[in-house]
């Protein structure tokens, strides 16, 4: 079988956060998320970036952020102000899931 990763970029880490909130949460999430990326995670030595995704019936949001390397994301998850805006968000969410994921297949437009 033939593997295609004609677009995949293999010099960052990718980190997908699975959010799952109650519909009347989903705002407040984004709110506070949006706070922490914008207010400290960006600034953080090895971040590339970071984007939320939010679902229409308003249960689910999904980050998909890359950082440099494995070590640069690890420095922030064990830096204090990390670990006190995720117990903020994780106070909001039903479950907040963080998983290191390795691209399988990226399609490009054939236009």
């Amino acid at each position: 079988m033939t593997q295609l990763r004609p677009y995949v970029r293999t010099d960052v880490l990718t980190v997908i956060v699975f959010i799952d909130v109650e519909p009347e949460n989903q705002q407040a999430f984004i709110e506070r998320v949006t706070a922490m990326i914008t207010g400290f995670t960006r600034h953080q030595p090895g971040f590339v970036s970071s984007s939320i995704h939010a679902s229409a019936d308003g249960t689910r949001l999904l980050n998909y952020s890359q950082w440099r390397d494995r070590e640069a994301f690890e420095a922030f998850r064990a830096h204090p102000d990390a670990e006190r805006h995720i117990a903020d968000l994780e106070g909001i969410a039903i479950r907040l899931e963080a998983k290191v994921m390795e691209p399988e297949l990226i399609v490009a437009s054939a236009a």
